[in-house]
């Protein structure tokens, strides 16, 4: 059986214009088929809204610094279906504490651990969307208008450039598009790893131990959830133990459409520029 030829790179043809056609084409192709969910956030992404929700029981004190959900400030992802719950916690005593476990409670007080891997968490997300949707809840993935992404407009004009000379860059496509494809998985893998690196740089593991008078700062990672009622944290040390309660009021309202807006009544309309005729009544008798 004779040995395959490997694909090999072809060189740029030397009309200027075509070699143009063929790097704007390649471009779009790699643009369009590396996959969204591994794409961090434009490098323009607004940082996050401080909220600084605070509740001491001592020897415990929790912070809520801010809260980073899909495509809003902070993001570091470009699509997280996740909410990422940023928290300081503080040991106060002067015996070692640990942080057993967390729960966030949905409005209706259904309770949820933290996930440890991106993926998974995605997964749920998207089941309790479909669920909480079944269930005549208003669920939206974010409470703000969506952020136009900047460079969709290039797309538009490599694709022109792209109709002006396919025909010529033919013979190139046929040799690139095994390298097309194989530079997508590398990207894709590369993306992917780069995601998980970070998440988990970010996540804060527990169970966790503080020292006495330490304090740690990390990301809580839970499925996106509308109407967040509370942010609960288990605790224990020496032969004391307890939980901590941070109420989250101040994000009523997040993963849940705004209510329509009544339409507003028509303003009247201009007087009428021709006078009424008198009534019959008010006619001068003769």
């Amino acid at each position: 059986m004779p040995t395959p030829r490997p694909f090999a790179v072809a060189a740029l043809p030397s009309d200027p214009r075509l070699a143009l056609v063929t790097l704007a084409t390649v471009s779009v192709l790699l643009s369009g088929c590396v996959a969204a969910k591994y794409r961090m956030a434009q490098k323009d992404t607004p940082p996050p809204v401080p909220l600084h929700l605070a509740v001491t029981q001592p020897p415990v004190a929790a912070v809520v610094d801010t809260v980073i959900v899909y495509q809003g400030p902070g993001s570091w992802k470009r699509e997280a279906f996740w909410d990422e719950y940023v928290v300081t916690l503080h040991n106060q005593g002067d015996q070692p504490l640990t942080i057993t476990s967390a729960t966030l409670a949905d409005f209706a007080g259904v309770r949820r651990a933290p996930g440890d891997n991106p993926w998974t968490l995605e997964s749920e997300s998207k089941t309790l969307e479909r669920k909480y949707r079944e269930a005549g809840v208003a669920f939206v993935r974010y409470t703000a208008p969506g952020v136009i992404l900047a460079g969709t407009g290039v797309g538009l004009a490599e694709a022109s450039l792209m109709s002006a000379g396919a025909a010529g860059a033919a013979t190139i496509f046929l040799v690139a598009l095994p390298v097309y494809y194989t530079s997508v998985i590398m990207i894709n893998h590369d993306r992917k790893a780069a995601i998980v690196a970070e998440f988990k740089r970010r996540r804060l593991a527990l169970p966790l131990t503080l020292a006495p008078g330490e304090t740690r700062t990390g990301s809580l990672f839970f499925p996106m959830v509308p109407n967040p009622r509370s942010l609960s944290l288990a605790w224990s040390g020496g032969a004391a133990s307890g939980e901590l309660s941070i109420g989250l009021e101040s994000l009523h309202g997040l993963h849940m459409a705004p209510p329509a807006r009544a339409a507003a009544p028509a303003p009247p309309g201009p007087p009428s520029s021709t006078p009424a005729p008198p009534s019959p009544e008010a006619s001068p008798s003769r």
